[in-house]
């Protein structure tokens, strides 16, 4: 028998891209399958990092990653023809590289439409609209006439029930009673009303700076 030196050729890797194709939940088509996805995501945080550090974050590419990884189920993976995982992988590879440069090409153009002139127009396509906790941080009032307000300010510039009780010339009791009555008169608001209301009563409590001062903050129990 005659000599050879051919070498027994390496088993092609296309049953397993195949069955990736037809079901990745298989044993088999979940190990290729994280392989796959674990190219693709060093591929695509490597050339992020090295090209669009300024303009891509994190988040941009893991969402990458996933564009990439459904466009091979989706039916890039039928397309591949090799029979090597070298060929698979440079294969994802170039997938991978195409998707980030559409992803920040887009990006590029949306921070450009940004800084130009029409800015401002474009930022009103999408518009924000503010929670009720976030409008009534802007400019709250208080719901409440104008004794229950100054009498709620002279509270907070005395710093107690008992400083105000004695500044007053009255009983700590009269104090308390006098915040219970408007403490009742707030939570008997509409609910828009008493959350503003409130959040005022803290405003001015942050304002007055309470909470750097060595005495207990005095308070409407909420």
């Amino acid at each position: 028998m005659p000599l050879t030196n051919d070498k027994p050729s390496r088993k092609s890797i296309r049953p397993q891209v195949e069955a990736l194709a037809a079901n990745r939940l298989c044993p088999e088509s979940r190990a290729l399958y994280t392989t796959l996805a674990k190219a693709i995501h060093r591929r695509v945080e490597w050339r992020a990092h090295t090209h669009y550090s300024d303009l891509l974050s994190k988040t941009d590419s893991e969402e990458i990653t996933a564009d990439v990884l459904l466009q091979l189920i989706s039916g890039s993976l039928v397309q591949f023809r090799g029979h090597s995982m070298g060929e698979l992988i440079a294969y994802v590879r170039s997938i991978s590289d195409r998707s980030l440069w559409r992803f920040a090409r887009r990006r590029l153009r949306e921070r450009d439409a940004l800084a130009g002139h029409a800015g401002d127009a474009v930022r009103a396509w999408s518009a924000h609209l503010p929670s009720p906790e976030q409008a009534l941080a802007w400019d709250p009032s208080p719901f409440l006439n104008e004794k229950d307000t100054n009498y709620l300010r002279n509270l907070l510039d005395a710093g107690s029930r008992a400083e105000l009780a004695r500044t007053s010339g009255v009983s700590r009791a009269a104090v308390t009673q006098r915040v219970q009555r408007i403490r009742a008169r707030i939570d008997a608001l509409p609910s828009a009303q008493r959350d503003a209301t409130e959040r005022w009563f803290r405003n001015l409590t942050e304002d007055i700076g309470l909470g750097q001062r060595q005495v207990s903050a005095p308070t409407l129990d909420w």
